[in-house]
């Protein structure tokens, strides 16, 4: 049987919003505080992790590496990341349907409508912005790949949010961000969903390889949210 005939769906349920004590108080302050919050437990990624890997790997022949070189100068070392983005927002029509397709044969395209149509409440609840969403895209770190600090003097959208679930395979995964002065771990946790407002200072760390361990994989399912203008 031919591999690619075997597609892993995501599941369009278990999403937890409302049947649980969620501390929205405590999320809105966080995210007052740092612009962002990682929100607790909201789903069950088991059936999504096969479902993202699946389709990470039946396209991983047309890779669009997101990259940026460090400049040094000045004394200084400017800002630099790489990893992976499968997305179809696309200069390439026929790379944007073949992504398009991918992710539907996935059950990505409706995973991703139903999670922000249940939390879009609660991520405008926490902002105080009234959002839509927009379109889901997949990004990818291998080993070693990674994100430097940036955030808030690069943001020129203030409209422009992402609802993150983050992940891991073969590996631990974080993202830091500014807190009182030092950039500090948010860890990866299977279930949580990470929101990341407009002007927030972060960064994403080199994936590393966990000891005699296989190929470390980090893939961000991502849904792009837009504040109402």
């Amino acid at each position: 049987m031919d591999a690619n005939s075997v597609r892993p769906k995501a599941p369009i349920d278990r999403l937890r919003t409302s049947d649980w004590d969620l501390d929205i108080g405590s999320l809105r302050a966080f995210y007052t505080a740092h612009r962002c919050a990682q929100i607790p437990q909201v789903a069950d990624v088991t059936a999504l992790k096969e479902a993202a890997l699946s389709a990470y790997r039946q396209l991983s022949d047309e890779p669009v590496l997101d990259a940026q070189e460090h400049a040094a100068g000045d004394g200084s070392l400017g800002y630099g990341f790489r990893l992976l983005r499968i997305d179809a927002k696309s200069d390439s029509p026929a790379h944007a349907e073949r992504v398009t397709t991918v992710f539907r044969d996935h059950g990505l395209l409706d995973w991703a409508e139903h999670a922000a149509r249940h939390l879009l409440p609660v991520v405008e609840a926490i902002t105080g912005r009234q959002l839509h969403y927009g379109r889901v895209f997949l990004l990818a770190y291998r080993e070693g790949d990674y994100i430097g600090p940036h955030g808030a003097e690069e943001d020129t959208d203030l409209n422009r949010f992402n609802l993150q679930f983050p992940l891991c395979y073969d590996a631990v995964g974080a993202m830091r961000i500014l807190r009182q002065g030092y950039l500090e771990p948010l860890y990866d946790r299977d279930g949580d969903a990470r929101l990341l407002g407009p002007r927030m200072w972060h960064e994403v760390p080199p994936l590393l390889r966990l000891p005699d361990g296989p190929d470390p994989l980090r893939l961000v399912v991502s849904l792009r949210l837009m504040a109402h203008r």
